[in-house]
């Protein structure tokens, strides 16, 4: 007989600025401790020397993680030249060193300019991807280096922001598709500046839309939910906050329970076909549905009866 999960049916979403020091999964951990919540989880990985915005489901938010994992970040990086290290940033080994070649602002700009728009990056062996059911970092760990492949990834824009030619440091703002290394674009930057170069700083400012001004310090968490109970409900965000990207549609009560069980309900053909969010009408959130062109709607990913009632209604979802 399986062991049943214990702590609370939690459903949401919260935004957490993740401190520089723990991991992802620390945030996640420390967060589960707190809440005593059955089920917690992330929305993108922050290496321990990163800070920032860090998307963290509770229950049946999970369901939806896809979503965020699969959206644009926004990220400040600062970019130290004249050494290189193992693991591409601040964290790893010094490898090689060089005496850092002239740095000048129109010369950065033109770097920073061909490195926006559909590129393909070669992922860094400190990575989480896996090579023949290993993950890299454990090779890399061994002193292995194995070839891996170059992927397909987008730079929306690489902003310039500082320079400091005689610390030998650059501040940058990118904004990327998913699956984007800043470790390895600082790399590739201090190449075509003909430097040795390394991440030293980063800082997610935007995830999934959920920036900065969101994201709530973690130790001030910890406190508030140790004393004020209350307080922590007041800042979660409903699941829908992670779909506003999707369009919505409203459906009668018997429609939606139809759906939430498996079923199809015949519907309106309108201008959308394809993926959308649902909510009984003027009502909360059920889950995800694909209209066909017909009118036809289906369920895709949807709630269970339980936690279409969950705390809060989205201020996202109008």
């Amino acid at each position: 007989m399986s062991k049943k999960s214990t702590g609370l049916n939690i459903n949401g979403v919260l935004i957490v600025n993740k401190p520089k020091g723990p991991t992802s999964n620390d945030v996640v951990q420390v967060l589960k401790r707190r809440t005593n919540a059955k089920k917690v989880g992330h929305l993108g990985t922050l290496d321990p020397m990163a800070t920032g915005v860090l998307p963290i489901v509770f229950g049946e938010a999970a369901k939806f993680s896809q979503y965020g994992l699969d959206s644009n970040k926004v990220y400040r990086a600062r970019i130290q030249f004249g050494f290189a290290t193992n693991t591409l940033d601040a964290e790893g080994e010094v490898v090689a060193k060089q005496a850092i070649s002239l740095l000048r602002e129109r010369d950065v700009m033109s770097v920073l300019k061909t490195l926006t728009g559909s590129l393909m990056q070669i992922p860094p062996m400190v990575s989480a991807l896996k090579y023949q059911g290993q993950p890299l970092y454990k090779l890399a760990r061994e002193g292995k280096e194995v070839e891996r492949p170059p992927r397909p990834i987008h730079i929306y824009s690489n902003e310039f922001l500082s320079l400091n030619a005689t610390a030998g440091w650059l501040d940058i703002r990118v904004h990327c598709s998913k699956g984007t290394y800043i470790r390895s674009l600082a790399e590739t930057i201090g190449e075509k500046l003909k430097n040795l170069a390394h991440l030293s700083q980063l800082s997610r400012e935007s995830s999934g839309g959920f920036d900065l001004s969101r994201a709530l310090p973690l130790q001030y968490l910890e406190e508030k939910v140790m004393n004020q109970p209350d307080f922590f409900d007041s800042k979660m965000l409903s699941i829908d906050s992670l779909l506003i990207h999707l369009p919505k549609i409203e459906m009668l009560e018997n429609d939606c329970m139809m759906l939430i069980q498996g079923k199809k309900v015949s519907g309106k053909a309108g201008d959308f076909c394809g993926t959308m969010r649902a909510y009984f009408k003027d009502g909360p959130f059920i889950g995800l549905v694909t209209v066909e062109q017909d009118g036809v709607v289906s369920a895709k990913r949807m709630l269970s009866p339980a936690a279409t009632g969950m705390r809060g209604s989205s201020d996202f979802g109008q």
